[in-house]
């Protein structure tokens, strides 16, 4: 008799395996799919009150002049919706005069604006929103088409005070993150290495701010390096260390590929992967900065406009930076890649084609 059960088991395990589960009312297991990689995302951008250049900016800066404080909530929101965490704010000063109420003994009377304080009307936008910011400090103290920000002795101070005032007026919102030098580091010819005379000036800045301000998280976004050589890496490894910051955003020069064939993103990704190691040995977060724009279109009197690029080429960008940056961030989607609304009435030709599709990307 066990012996018959026995067989009868086997026999109708071989017939359940040989009909279908339809046949008895189940559902048949769905075949494994392997999942499909995550598409890189952008989770920080640049944003600027009034920006240091008014022939760049010339499709977002007239208009965000007038802006009011539930412009810029409006416009956080909308960085919010399309999935990022973090704002950068360019400046919080320009021309020497900060845009904010500030200290007018130590930093200086506030540049005149329709908003009162659009500083505080950023942070404020980021905190409901649950989002981080970087405080620009700077720029510039003179400042002209070519020029970098005026590094002098006095200059630093002038930064200096500015950090500890913004921390005094806007330390209690969680979203301060921390603050964003807008000092440059400019590689060497050939790539590999910073100026030594930038890291010298930078690392001046730095010390100066961390001395009023102890503790403050800083951010630069300088050129990118190409691909440091091997007998490059403990030189630059001595640099990363003098610039003193916690995080280094490199710019992917993609705005400018079509006036300067000699860069080349792609490049610049197989740099990141040598410096890599070299931060994480300092403990320095390594970002990196896609340009969202082209650089070539020009006005009448010849100087050029930033405009919204192609989805393609960001897409490329995108998928080079992902595999080394511990974070992506974009200038920017102010102007260049923001959708157009009532309260958010700006944007170069093709920005909000490039917002859609991103986001198609993004959702697969």
């Amino acid at each position: 008799m066990q012996q018959t059960r026995r067989r009868f088991l086997q026999t109708s395990s071989l017939l359940a395996a040989s009909l279908p589960m339809a046949h008895y009312g189940l559902a048949a297991a769905a075949p494994a799919v392997t999942p499909r990689a995550r598409p890189p995302k952008i989770t920080g951008s640049f944003l600027d009150i009034q920006h240091v250049n008014n022939w760049d900016a010339q499709y977002w800066i007239d208009e965000c002049r007038e802006w009011q404080d539930e412009n810029w909530e409006a416009i956080v929101a909308d960085m919010k919706a399309m999935g990022l965490d973090t704002v950068i704010l360019t400046n919080c000063a320009l021309w020497g005069r900060p845009l904010y109420p500030a200290n007018r003994r130590t930093v200086g009377v506030q540049w005149p604006l329709p908003c009162k304080d659009p500083v505080g009307a950023v942070i404020r936008a980021c905190e409901r929103q649950g989002m981080g910011i970087y405080l620009g400090l700077g720029a510039f103290g003179r400042y002209s088409l070519n020029a970098n920000p005026d590094l002098t002795p006095e200059h630093d101070t002038w930064l200096a005070s500015m950090a500890e005032d913004l921390r005094e007026r806007y330390g209690h919102y969680r979203a301060l993150q921390g603050f964003y030098l807008s000092a440059e580091a400019h590689a060497v010819q050939g790539g590999g290495l910073f100026a030594q005379a930038d890291c010298d000036k930078t690392s001046k800045l730095t010390q100066a701010i961390r001395a009023r301000v102890p503790g403050v998280r800083l951010m630069m976004s300088p050129a990118n390096l190409k691909r440091p050589r091997p007998e490059q890496q403990g030189p630059l490894l001595r640099q990363l260390e003098q610039l003193n910051v916690d995080i280094i955003a490199y710019q992917d020069h993609a705005g400018f590929e079509k006036l300067y064939p000699s860069l080349n993103f792609n490049e610049a990704a197989e740099g990141y992967a040598l410096l890599k190691p070299l931060h994480q040995k300092v403990g320095q977060q390594l970002w990196v900065n896609c340009e969202v724009f082209e650089y070539s279109e020009q006005r009448p009197d010849g100087r050029r406009i930033c405009t919204p690029c192609h989805f393609e080429r960001l897409q490329r960008q995108l998928r080079a930076a992902a595999p080394v940056a511990d974070k992506i961030i974009i200038y920017q989607y102010q102007g260049l890649m923001n959708r157009r609304t009532d309260k958010v009435n700006i944007g170069g030709p093709g920005a909000e084609e490039l917002h859609d599709a991103y986001l198609k990307f993004l959702n697969g």
